[in-house]
């Protein structure tokens, strides 16, 4: 019985030890929204910087993901076709489709979802970087 309780702390230990450096080396750092017709889902993220968001166009008919503010705009997306940008920063970026201006969508980065796309106060200009398809 106490060889198990040993057990159980080291498990416990080795979890606390690792979990936090597995963030830090990235592994879990890519998130992926769906373009359908006409919707982003989900439309609303949140993700720690670094990490990568990818957009797949499931939809039957072509879209954009293009960003408010000028830092990314991924151009036509035909059926299947997929975007990704790479996030650093805080901050919350919205988005939209270009050919269907009614569709949005916002990444907040390090920070909650506000609604509205609002700012969050004391937010720094974030970096999407832009990466083409394939990489």
């Amino acid at each position: 019985m106490r060889r198990l309780i040993y057990l159980g702390a080291l498990a416990l230990v080795l979890v606390v030890l690792i979990a936090p450096s597995a963030r830090a080396t990235g592994l879990q750092t890519t998130t992926t929204v769906y373009i359908k017709d006409f919707y982003f889902s989900p439309a609303k993220i949140t993700v720690e910087p670094g990490t990568t968001v990818t957009w797949v166009n499931k939809g039957r008919h072509p879209h954009t993901v293009t960003s408010f503010d000028g830092q990314f705009d991924s151009g036509t997306l035909w059926p299947g076709e997929s975007y990704k940008v790479i996030f650093k920063g805080h901050g919350t970026i919205g988005y939209y489709c270009a050919i269907h201006p009614s569709m949005t969508g916002s990444v907040s980065v390090g920070t909650p979802v506000f609604s509205g796309g609002a700012q969050p106060m004391g937010g720094q200009p974030m970096g999407g970087q832009p990466m083409p398809s394939g990489y």
